[in-house]
């Protein structure tokens, strides 16, 4: 189905980005890893034409799609061969409503109206998101956003299905569902994806390639790809790392694998008890907020955070967890109730006088950048608060430097990738070093090393007294680094415990569709549903 020879690109800058890459695929489910900036997403955008017809830069070399040369056939001509789900849903919805946007595809190509609907209705049958229908994408969640733009290109039932990390922004319920769907669908089709962890994908994957530099350097079934020289290209995920530091050979990608090679002494109580923290930052009062009327999205929430603490807010998709963090610095004001931040009132401030103290990473950074220069939109919010021009000059190159983001300071930071404009304005807000910070699925993008250096950051934060605020559908990141979770559920906590305890709560998990990461539910297997890290396991061996 997919034929790629010697095919290499630079954009206009001049920067080459792939490098004679050649792969034949036919049917079945191919994986693409590697780090954020490696390619992966340059390389998709050549399997339908949109490189080079629409994004210019120098191709050499070629991709044929079922014999069809790309560079020869119109893009609305190869729409029924190739879909694509881009890394960022919002980049491709634009209909009022989701049956509309997943009718747009089958109805332009012509297809009586009775089957349009009956691919609409089944799509949504089978992806779970029939209560979708008729809402807005302004309403949506940006997992149901994801959703929707993963069902509007399976309603065009094309041969090949690109898709560009299409479970970013999901839940981890139904990141699982949509993997299954893809691994039926991969019987007749051809399904190309790619991520940045290889332990999502381990279990769905025919073949799975590494991506370094441009690259392909590595190509084969996910167990041998792990017991290659995978650590040169990539971070290991947890329970390989794990693996390596028990000399555990084969290396296994699973929990389920992992458990019958290990066994754990018992010891009642080797972790640490959470830390008690006394002043509250933020006090949220019978809040309940409503973006239409008569319809609630948060129901009477009460909660306190305190000062120096990390906190996790977890939940499904479109269970209110972005809706509550926007009230914390006043972009969103009370239906009813109040919420108080440092004795202030949110009803009664102005939201630039409470972004000094609270500082907003949101889950899409296209809606925070605004500079055509990296160093100064990094530096743009140390300069407004009145810090000296060499104070904001170290501020600007520490954070450049912990977020990997060296090589791209003289660039627009339009120009760069998601997960590299991601890392920009993850830095535009730790350099301000305000008293909360909140980051909104700050794992997005990123890859696992560049993850762990910027959540590495965030903890010296916290440490040195600064309230995080983290709202994560990455298991593995809140049991790496929260002490507190609050979960919610259609608008309504449904618990609010340290982190250990959420996750010996097997109802609460399931409620909001949550999953075990790998390394606790390697502990729960073992008989230690209190396990949450590496550490963790390593002193039970």
């Amino acid at each position: 189905m997919l034929k790629i020879e010697n095919l290499s690109f630079s954009y206009p800058s001049g920067e080459q980005v792939l490098k004679n890459i050649n792969l034949e695929l036919d049917k079945g489910f191919f994986s693409l890893v590697g780090a954020s900036g490696c390619g992966k997403s340059t390389l998709c955008l050549t399997l339908n034409g949109l490189i080079p017809q629409e994004i210019s830069g120098k191709l050499e070399g070629k991709v044929l799609i079922n014999g069809k040369d790309t560079q020869k056939y119109m893009i609305k001509d190869l729409a029924t061969e190739v879909g694509i789900i881009f890394q960022n849903p919002e980049s491709q919805l634009f209909s009022l409503c989701a049956e509309d946007e997943i009718a747009f595809g089958p109805g332009n190509l012509g297809l009586p109206w009775e089957e349009v609907k009956k691919r609409v209705s089944n799509i949504l049958k089978g992806l779970n998101i029939e209560y979708l229908r008729n809402k807005s994408p302004e309403e949506m969640s940006s997992g149901e956003k994801q959703k929707i733009a993963i069902a509007s290109v399976l309603a065009m039932n094309p041969k090949i299905l690109v898709l560009d990390e299409p479970t970013a922004n999901l839940d981890p319920k139904s990141s699982e569902e949509i993997f299954k769907i893809l691994k039926e669908i991969s019987k007749e089709k051809l399904i190309f994806l790619t991520e940045h962890d290889i332990d999502k994908i381990a279990r769905y994957s025919d073949e799975v390639a590494v991506m370094h530099e441009g690259k392909i350097v590595m190509i084969g079934q996910p167990k041998e790809i792990i017991n290659e020289k995978l650590s040169e290209y990539i971070y290991p995920p947890k329970i390989v790392r794990l693996g390596l530091k028990l000399g555990i050979k084969p290396l296994f990608l699973t929990a389920e694998e992992m458990a019958s090679s290990i066994k754990l002494k018992k010891v009642p109580d080797f972790l640490k008890k959470a830390q008690k923290h006394k002043d509250i930052i933020i006090e949220i009062k019978n809040l309940s907020f409503e973006y239409s009327k008569n319809q609630p999205i948060l129901k009477n929430i009460n909660l306190n955070i305190y000062k120096g603490e990390f906190l996790a807010i977890v939940g499904a998709n479109g269970s209110g967890k972005t809706t509550l963090a926007l009230h914390f610095n006043g972009l969103l004001k009370p239906s009813k109730g109040s919420v108080i931040v440092n004795g202030v009132n949110t009803k009664k401030t102005k939201v630039s006088k409470l972004a000094k103290s609270v500082g907003y990473v949101f889950q899409n950074p296209d809606q925070q950048i605004f500079e055509d220069n990296l160093v100064r939109e990094i530096g743009f919010g140390v300069k407004n608060l009145g810090i000296n021009i060499e104070d904001v000059s170290e501020k600007v190159n520490e954070v450049i430097k912990y977020t990997g983001l060296r090589k791209y300071k003289t660039q627009d930071p339009f120009s760069l990738s998601l997960g590299q404009k991601r890392r920009v304005t993850i830095a535009s807000i730790l350099a301000m070093e305000p008293q909360v910070i909140i980051l909104d699925e700050p794992s997005t993008g990123l890859d696992l090393r560049t993850t762990e250096n910027i959540m590495n950051l965030v903890r010296s934060l916290n440490k040195s007294g600064h309230t995080i605020i983290m709202i994560t559908h990455d298991m593995e990141l809140v049991a790496q680094y929260a002490e507190r979770v609050i979960v919610l559920s259609e608008g309504k906590i449904i618990s609010d415990e340290i982190t250990t305890k959420t996750f010996t709560k097997q109802n609460i998990l399931e409620k909001s569709r949550l999953q075990r990461p790998e390394i606790n539910k390697l502990g729960f297997l073992l008989g230690e549903s209190r396990i949450l890290t590496i550490d963790d396991i390593l002193k039970l061996v």
